[in-house]
């Protein structure tokens, strides 16, 4: 579907562009009721994989985000098994900082889907294409997604793909109020250990964020994510990723083969203390072993050295307006089925 169009069932090629259609249900399900709890009101977003609606909660009121899986994919589809694995995490992850689950089950047509919270916010990915982010906020930012990842490493869990995309903001009140999205391919501790025995960890993840030993698909653990999260900050910091690439291999082989610049390196005219630097250094080591042991420690040594040096100048949570102005004020650019 590369123009996104939904055409009716008499079509076996797209009229625009004459690409081969995939059944995807009954589409669009607006209007419907859900599990006789849920009126769809329109579509938030569209993926490979699924659609999320957003929709009223009739009950208790309010608008929900319902993804829906797209019943093509089958019973048996690495799709299905990223849902079920969503499904899972976020049942147990209760969580200021992670989107919240409230229902799960088929529809009617016999396709799976999970209710969530409907983020009202901006993804991160698009206050970062803007520019550097002043260091205060991007502290505040980075303390409230690390009580999220402190969290769910606490009940076992390893995100794996921590990255801008899946991280929101709302700024209504005046300070940035951090969610954590996308559990889908999240896993848990004991999947590891079962993996370093049974055998190699499959690769999953989005390259320019993935750890070295991601890349190479061994068995992780917490540590992966805190590498995923120290290239975000580095993100924030800079307004540049570490690395330049062509292409999702390109990425991954600097990734496991080269050394990741500071940021000072990348951004001189921007004055990044070197004791910030050398947090961000130590989190992104090619080795878990040489990484700080726990996301907790990442975030007291961030915070020091913010603080210590003088660089986290402003509280971070003061409405910024040539950082702000012009963003959309919901994300379902990014509340899309993936």
């Amino acid at each position: 579907m590369r123009c996104n169009n939904y055409f009716d069932d008499e079509n076996t090629v797209c009229p625009n562009d004459r690409a081969p259609l995939e059944y995807v249900g009954k589409e669009p399900l607006i209007g419907a009721l859900i599990n006789n709890r849920y009126a769809v009101d329109c579509v938030a977003g569209k993926g490979a994989s699924g659609i999320v609606y957003k929709a009223t909660r009739l009950v208790m009121g309010g608008f929900v985000a319902v993804k829906v899986l797209h019943t093509y994919q089958g019973a048996d589809s690495k799709s299905l098994e990223k849902f079920s694995r969503e499904i899972t995490a976020l049942e147990r992850l209760r969580h200021p900082n992670i989107v919240s689950f409230f229902d799960s089950g088929i529809t009617d047509d016999g396709q799976p889907f999970l209710v969530m919270d409907f983020l009202e916010g901006t993804a991160l990915t698009t206050i970062i294409q803007k520019g550097p982010i002043n260091p205060g906020r991007v502290l505040n930012i980075t303390l409230e997604i690390c009580k999220a990842l402190q969290f769910a490493h606490d009940q076992g869990f390893v995100h794996r793909d921590m990255k801008p995309d899946n991280i929101v903001l709302d700024h209504s009140s005046g300070k940035d109020m951090v969610k954590l999205l996308d559990f889908g391919i999240s896993y848990t501790i004991f999947e590891n250990r079962m993996n370093a025995i049974s055998r190699p960890t499959t690769v999953a993840g989005s390259p320019a964020y993935m750890s070295p030993e991601q890349c190479r698909g061994l068995p992780l653990d917490h540590r992966t994510d805190i590498y995923s999260l120290a290239l975000v900050v580095f993100e924030m910091f800079t307004g540049r990723k570490p690395f330049r690439a062509n292409s999702n291999k390109e990425f991954m082989v600097k990734t496991v083969n080269e050394k990741v610049p500071l940021m000072a390196t990348v951004r001189p005219d921007l004055g990044i203390p070197e004791p910030v630097d050398l947090v961000i250094a130590r989190a992104l080591q090619k080795n878990p072993k040489d990484r700080h042991s726990s996301i907790n420690l990442f975030a007291s040594e961030l915070t020091k050295s913010c603080e210590g040096s003088g660089f986290a100048f402003t509280s971070g949570n003061e409405q910024d307006p040539d950082r702000l102005q012009n963003q959309p004020n919901r994300v379902s650019e990014r509340m899309r089925g993936q």
